[in-house]
């Protein structure tokens, strides 16, 4: 088990996309195992060692066999939509969220993210302001892992569509801070990435 990561002194909200059907994999991605855990646990296991977190995982494809998985490590939300897109899971998390108490920020992260450490998504919320979006630069723009802080909650329940989150991140209407985590640069889409990975880990 991870050590304990100190809490973060603003309260935020995690919330963990894996609603979709990993076409390109084929499959239930997210129950493929990595030193033989499932790799929603792996995301689920690292940021939940960040003390003080309150996790939200949106499931669509396969649902019923990954809330197992989950159990009471976290809040499951179901998008009936998923088939619409990562907007959409973002869009029915978001609404969620919003029953669940007040939150200074939400932290979107995915489930194949699998090589971020806790270190990692502390890197990100010791930068969280309250104010500024704070994202990841990725080789191709800012994206997620990402917080954005509680004035944009009811821009991310209006997403719709495959691209996220991307044009906030990207887009010259909000503040955003990048900050450069190089494990976010690996995620898993195909056979081949998990078995790169696996190799790596080995």
């Amino acid at each position: 088990m991870s050590p304990a990561v100190p809490s973060p002194e603003k309260r935020l909200a995690v919330l963990i996309l894996a609603a979709g059907e990993s076409a390109r994999f084929g499959g239930r991605k997210q129950l493929a195992l990595i030193n033989g855990k499932a790799m929603i646990r792996h995301t689920l296991d690292t940021v939940n060692a960040i003390l003080g977190l309150q996790s939200f995982v949106v499931l669509g494809a396969f649902s019923d066999d990954i809330a197992p998985v989950i159990g009471s490590s976290a809040n499951v939300i179901h998008n009936e939509d998923w088939s619409r897109g990562m907007g959409s899971s973002i869009a029915c998390g978001m609404a969620a969220i919003a029953h669940h108490g007040q939150f200074e920020g939400v932290l979107i992260a995915l489930c194949d993210q699998v090589k971020l450490t806790s270190a990692d998504y502390t890197k990100l919320i010791a930068g969280f302001d309250g104010h500024h979006i704070i994202a990841t630069r990725h080789a191709d723009g800012d994206g997620v892992p990402a917080i954005f802080p509680s004035h944009m909650f009811e821009t991310l329940q209006s997403l719709s569509g495959a691209s996220g989150a991307r044009k906030i991140l990207n887009g010259a209407n909000h503040d955003v801070i990048g900050i450069d985590l190089p494990n976010a640069a690996i995620d898993i889409d195909t056979i081949d990435d998990l078995k790169a990975l696996q190799s790596q880990m080995a």
